[in-house]
This record gives structure tokens, sequence and C-alpha cells, in this order.
């Protein structure tokens, strides 16, 4: 029997395949759970079945694709973080600002009618403003509404002192 060159070249192909693929089934598993991990925002289960499908799999051709669907999914992720607590700090701000044009209404009314019961109305009204909001930007829009009210107090208690009796 004569030996065929061709075996030979075979014989590292077939080497290289099975080093770089322990089990083809597993490895398929975990690239595909590592992709449904990233679709459902999962980019830490992700990474740990990537990491298992390098052990699987041991191919950079297979586990290269998948960093990058990883990162990318993570900066999408901090993008879409950052971009949601700026329009809730916009919204925010959107709030204090409704809250300062109410007690500026309190302050264009004529002084006789700046009255304790306008007072109180008004105050309600600039109450609502914190609601629904995260707490440290309710607390902000409290605080303000506290002090403006504090501040009106004392104009509401000068006019009604200082009027005949």
């Amino acid at each position: 029997m004569r030996f065929d060159p061709r075996i030979g070249l075979l014989i590292p192909v077939l080497a290289l395949s099975a080093v770089a693929c322990v089990d083809k089934e597993k490895c398929d598993e975990a690239t595909r759970v590592t992709r449904d991990a990233l679709a459902k925002d999962q980019p830490d289960i992700a990474r740990q079945w990537r990491d298992r499908a390098w052990k699987i799999c041991n191919d950079a051709t297979l586990t290269s694709p998948l960093d990058k669907e990883i990162l990318d999914k993570e900066a999408a992720l901090a993008k879409r973080d950052a971009d949601l607590k700026k329009q809730v700090a916009d919204a925010s701000q959107q709030r204090l600002n409704t809250a300062t044009a109410i007690w500026k209404g309190f302050d264009k009314l004529d002084p006789k009618d700046q009255t304790e019961e306008r007072l109180k109305a008004y105050e309600e009204k600039a109450a609502r403003m914190s609601a629904g909001l995260p707490p440290e930007y309710a607390k902000q829009i409290d605080d303000y509404n506290a002090r403006e009210l504090a501040r009106r107090q004392k104009v509401v208690a000068a006019a009604r002192a200082a009027a005949p009796k």
C-alpha cells in the first residue's frame, strides 16, 4: 500500500478542527444563548456565556464577533441610561420652572388679593410639581417651594398687620 501525500495535508486540518471546537452543539448553544442574553439587555449574562463559548469552541472567529456585540450592547445601554437620566433631569427642571411661574403668579396679584386663602391655593398648586419625580428631584422642588412659601407668608402677614382694623 502506497502513502498518499494528500492525507499528510489532511491530518493537520483535522487536528485544527478538533482543537477549535470541542463540541459543536454546545458551542452553538453557547453562542445562541449569548446572543439571546444580549437581545434581553443582559450583557453580564452574555459575558458569562461568551466565556463559556470560548472554552467550548476555542475559536476566535466565533468569539470575536460576540465580543463586539457585547461591547456594542453595553455602549447602547449606557447611552440609553444617560439619555433617560437627562430626560428626568430636564422634566424636573421644567417642573421647577412651572413652580417658579406659579409663585410669580401669586406675586402679580393685587396686594389686597394676596390673602392667606389665596396663598394656600398657590401652595397646593406648587406642591403638585414634585409629584411623580425621583426623590432627589422632588426634594429640591419641595425645598424651593418651602422657601418661596415662607417668603410670601411674611408678605401676607405684613400686609395683614398693616391693614386697618
